[in-house]
This record gives C-alpha cells, structure tokens and sequence, in this order.
C-alpha cells in the first residue's frame, strides 16, 4: 500500500471514530436530560388490585411494575397485591418501577385428630403441628379427667388460626356437693380425718401461734362455713402452734 493511501485510510477511520464518539456523547447527554428532567409522580396504591389491573394502574401513571415475589396473608385473598415499594402516596420518578408481592391467601395448616387423648398429649401433638391451642374449656363428663371431648376445627386442613385451635376437656363426674361445715375451734386431726373420708382435698396447711388456744385447733379455714364444695374443691387450714 502507498504511503499516500494509508494517509487516507487512517484520516478516513478516524473521522469515523471522533463521529461515533461524539453521537455518543449527545446520546448519553440525552439520556442523562430525561432522567434529570422527568416528573416526579405520586406512586399510586396496587395493595389489593390483581396483577392486570395493577398494571393498567402504574402504566397510567407513567409507571412500571416488577413482580417481586408472593407470600401468605390472613386478610388478602390469594392473587391480589399484598405489599408494595414505595408505599402508596410517595413519590417516584416517572419511568421507575414500583415492586408488588402476591398474596398466596392464609396459609393452610394440617390439624391432627387429639380427641380422645390426654391434654397434655393433645398439647404435644399440636406444638410438634405447628397448630396454637386457643381455648381450653372443661366440662363435666362421664369421659376420664382431663380427656379432650370435642376439638375445632375438626382433624384436617384448615386456614391459619388466628385464635389457635379450641379444646373441650372432660374434668370427670360432677360428683356430690357439699355445704362446708364450720371447722374453727375443732382439733386439727378430727377435722383433717373428716375431710379425708369425704374425699375433700386439703391444698394447703400453715401454722401459726395464737395466744390463748392450744396447739392443733383449727383457726381459720378457706372455703368458709356455709359455702357449697365439691370433690374438685381445694381446703386451706390455718392450725395453732406451741408458742416458741
């Protein structure tokens, strides 16, 4: 190649650098004036609008929209927008995208069958389920003490419980009742064999001196005398003792 010609080829190629680099540069110059000089919108609210609508919404306010991912609500149905970013009445400029989550709907919890069983029992499956106990409710049954009698929701699928599931409990027969009789004065042996042969739980004795009255008297008792008692009901005894 002659000197003359390679003189030209390089003048030619450069030109066409210098062109490219300057239509570059009023590109990145455009560009960069849109950004800076796009309008500032207020970011509309999608929480609870379904993907098509929530799209037609954002599009409206010159707006994108990027679906983020879904997860489990109690309180929006599945398929409607469940969080959004930016929150509604911020502001963002116009072109940018606002992120959307899903609602899957409240998340369904397998419930085990514990009717039948012990409390306790009952309470072991449920935590091992992930299944809160709400209530717990005790009624008087034929059934053994402390067996569960009915339970809701009933074994199987059901939605999140807000409450946790509810338990109806035996606490066995209701038994006889009693009027408590007025024990203060008689010795404390008499009146614990008494109790003892009507099958009365005594939960509770304390002694304490008291001046004028002998070792072993019943002083004061819970339930008072007059009071209705049953064999569920908890005796409490205060008993004199030899002043020290």
């Amino acid at each position: 190649m002659s000197p003359k010609r390679f003189a030209t080829l390089l003048l030619t190629n450069g030109l066409l650098g210098l062109a490219l680099l300057a239509a570059g540069g009023v590109s990145a110059l455009a560009t960069m004036r849109v950004v800076l000089t796009s309008q500032d919108v207020v970011v509309p609210s999608l929480l609870g609008k379904r993907m098509p609508e929530a799209s037609a919404i954002a599009a409206r306010h010159g707006l994108a929209l990027r679906l983020e991912g879904k997860r489990n609500d109690v309180r929006v149905p599945a398929d409607q927008v469940v969080l959004q970013e930016p929150l509604p009445g911020s502001t963002l400029k116009a072109h940018r995208g606002i992120r959307v989550w899903l609602s899957l709907g409240p998340r369904r919890l397998s419930v085990p069958a514990v009717e039948g069983e012990s409390l306790r029992t009952a309470r072991l499956t449920l935590e091992q389920a992930q299944v809160p106990v709400g209530r717990v409710v005790e009624v008087d049954s034929r059934v053994e003490e402390g067996r569960i009698l009915v339970q809701y929701p009933p074994a199987g699928n059901a939605e999140a419980l807000d409450e946790g599931i509810s338990l109806l409990v035996s606490r066995g027969p209701a038994g006889a009742d009693y009027l408590m009789p007025d024990l203060i004065g008689h010795r404390a042996d008499d009146v614990l064999e008494a109790l003892r042969r009507a099958g009365l739980k005594v939960a509770e004795v304390r002694y304490r001196t008291y001046p004028g009255v002998a070792p072993g008297i019943v002083l004061r008792q819970i339930p008072a005398a007059g009071h209705r008692v049953s064999l569920r009901t908890s005796v409490s005894l205060d008993i004199s003792k030899a002043a020290p």
